[in-house]
């Protein structure tokens, strides 16, 4: 059997779900999230960023420079690795008064930290990685 929306593709399903993540986020008519729909969606939609390859790139430099500055902010006697890093953003997002903006732009860079972080996070990263390749390709 064929697929039911035809081909998608990375890049496709990257632009669809940027669109359904604005929309739920405002959530003025038909499409509504709530805050942790929105920390869900990004996370997707970061992850599908990641596997679209150079169009979405900056997603990963912008969340690279981020854990790469809070990891230089403590210099170089203090050791704060990428699993800190994923760590922090994870209680910003869970621990912060909810902000679906904000929570929406962490989520996105989520998966590159999660990546870059190894363990748990990069194994949960893979799975994602897994389904919506399935999905989309």
């Amino acid at each position: 059997m064929g697929q039911i929306f035809g081909a998608i593709g990375f890049t496709g399903g990257a632009v669809v779900m940027t669109a359904f993540l604005i929309l739920g986020a405002r959530g003025q008519w038909k499409i509504k999230l709530s805050h942790e729909g929105v920390i869900v969606a990004a996370f997707i939609t970061g992850q599908l960023y990641a596997q679209g390859g150079e169009t979405f790139s900056f997603v990963a430099d912008m969340s690279g420079g981020l854990s790469q500055a809070i990891q230089s902010s403590f210099g170089s006697a203090g050791n704060f690795g990428a699993g800190a890093v994923a760590l922090l953003m994870c209680l910003l997002i869970y621990g912060l008064k909810p902000s679906k903006f904000r929570n929406g732009l962490f989520a996105l860079m989520l998966p590159s930290m999660f990546t870059a972080a190894g363990g748990i996070f990069d194994t949960l990263t893979h799975l994602i990685s897994n389904l919506t390749g399935t999905v989309v390709a």
